[in-house]
């Protein structure tokens, strides 16, 4: 009390709201420092993984910074090649994710990329937007998102040439399926102009080419292993097979789709099954080629017997498309090797297909 007898004001409560803001601030950014310090040890403790199982990893200026509601990775480059000798080489890769939603990042390489193909080398790609989402990694399958637009593709003259140029947009989106059953692979590449030294090029020529693929994945759960190869195998002999919903491919006058079967993967590593294959073309054109690219040569007399299937069905062609034994057979004929998914350590001195 003061002389006067009056009551000296009381002010530390006026002080407690600023004081409660001061303590959940510094515990906020306590919290973000934790967040930072846990995805940097965990980002280490995942590249010695994959180094582990004979990946190759370059990862140079690695910053992580997005406070106070993000954490934002950045590299000035990222290399991540498999055993197989497929992977990426980003000169600068960006991610992102918020700090309450850890497991959800989105990832652009604002400088594109180069893919690397194992023994077909390298492919340059460039694009007006390359990004990827992944999310739901508890889960099986992944939600992981795909896209670029503008794309650009190029390769240097020593590697194997790719088949396209260009194309407007790529689409690729992998989820559980709606029924929670399996898991859903779509893909769509739209307005693709085909290269000159493609096997398409006589087939498609100038003409955009579209392609709208889904696929139904079962036992996705079972896809589990330190490589693609050991993933694949996993998912192989637990009976996991892509159901094929729907294939559309469409350049000009020329077609092609399927409509039903299922492939899986052998213990070769190339795809085994059969699917109903439906080719319309403008003329008497042998098929073959449109659906195997430039890996197969193909003999004079099947390319005879293809191109008088196609003239005698009007420009249009349906028969089976099996996959067995490492080959690939069309109406009972072998036309080439199977595609291969992955290549098993005992053929790693075989000729690529």
């Amino acid at each position: 009390m003061s002389a006067s007898g009056t009551k000296t004001p009381r002010r530390v409560p006026f002080i407690l709201p600023y004081l409660a803001i001061v303590l959940v601030l510094a515990g906020y950014g306590v919290f973000w420092l934790a967040a930072r310090e846990m995805l940097q040890a965990r980002l280490a403790q995942e590249a010695d993984r994959l180094r582990g199982a004979g990946y190759k990893i370059e990862l140079a200026g690695q910053r992580i910074g997005g406070f106070p509601f993000r954490l934002r990775l950045h590299y000035d480059r990222a290399r991540l090649v498999g055993p197989s000798g497929w992977g990426f080489d980003a000169p600068g890769l960006d991610a992102q994710a918020f700090v309450y939603a850890p497991g959800h990042w989105v990832i652009v390489a604002p400088a594109g990329l180069e893919v690397e193909r194992g023994g077909d080398g390298p492919v340059q790609v460039r694009g007006q937007a390359l990004r990827a989402s992944i999310a739901g990694v508890h889960a099986a399958p992944w939600r992981v998102a795909l896209e670029g637009q503008a794309m650009t593709f190029a390769t240097p003259p020593t590697a194997h040439p790719f088949t396209f140029t260009r194309a407007d947009r790529f689409d690729v989106l992998l989820r559980p399926a709606p029924d929670r059953s399996g898991g859903q692979l779509l893909m769509r590449l739209t307005a693709a102009t085909v290269a000159p030294t493609s096997a398409l090029a006589p087939i498609v020529g100038r003409a955009p080419l579209t392609l709208d693929l889904a696929l139904r994945l079962t036992k996705p759960e079972a896809f589990k292993g330190a490589a693609w190869a050991s993933a694949v195998q996993a998912w192989s002999k637990a009976g996991g097979e892509a159901q094929i919903v729907r294939l559309q491919a469409n350049a000009g006058a020329a077609s092609l789709s399927v409509a039903g079967g299922a492939v899986r993967v052998g213990d070769d590593g190339r795809l085994a099954g059969a699917a109903p294959l439906h080719v319309a073309l403008p003329s008497g054109l042998a098929v073959l080629p449109m659906i195997f690219g430039g890996h197969v040569s193909l003999p004079v007399r099947i390319v005879a017997i293809a191109a008088a299937l196609v003239r005698g069905a009007g420009g249009a062609l349906n028969a089976p498309l099996t996959f067995k034994d490492g080959r690939a057979e069309l109406e009972g004929l072998a036309i080439g090797p199977a595609p291969r998914v992955y290549r098993p350590a005992t053929a790693a001195t075989e000729a690529r297909p």
